[in-house]
């Protein structure tokens, strides 16, 4: 039929014995490397989703004409810059982006992305050149881009 059950240990014995020494060493190894793991991941994550927007070289302007009124009455002064978008924590490069707006910290306006013009350098400006239509940003490279007025009149 079945087995008679094992006697019971008394209450005056030791405890069952722990698990040897190197297998709690293992373990604490173990989990050390997958805490190490799991920090990395998060800098890296946390890297490249945050990121710091600086301005490269000259800023260009156009006051608005003396006779042009602007939104409230008030005249609006245009800018175009450049701004290097980069990562937080270890400053990577992201990419380059153009900026047309009224705003003097080129926070809020119309971007338009730029790949390296030049292999392994910044783009830089070397001219603006305003018009009704809109303006045209020359780069010392050679290439220009072209930003209609509609993208940046008007707050954006």
């Amino acid at each position: 039929m079945t087995d008679p059950a094992p006697p019971l240990p008394d209450a005056g014995t030791a405890p069952p014995p722990s698990p040897p020494r190197h297998r709690r060493r293992r373990t604490l190894v173990t989990a050390s490397g997958y805490a190490a793991f799991v920090v990395l991941l998060l800098i890296v994550v946390l890297d490249s989703r945050l990121h710091r927007f600086d301005k490269i070289g000259k800023v260009h302007q156009r006051p608005a004409p003396a006779n042009s009124a602007g939104e409230h009455g008030l005249r609006v002064t245009y800018y175009a810059g450049l701004i290097h978008d980069r990562s937080r924590v270890f400053g990577r490069h992201q990419s380059y982006d153009l900026y047309t707006g009224s705003r003097r910290d080129l926070s809020y306006g119309h971007f338009v992305h730029l790949d390296s013009l030049e292999y392994g350098k910044p783009p830089v400006i070397e001219s603006a050149n305003w018009t009704e239509e809109g303006v045209r940003v020359t780069f010392t490279s050679g290439h220009e881009v072209f930003v209609p007025a509609r993208y940046y009149v008007g707050g954006r």
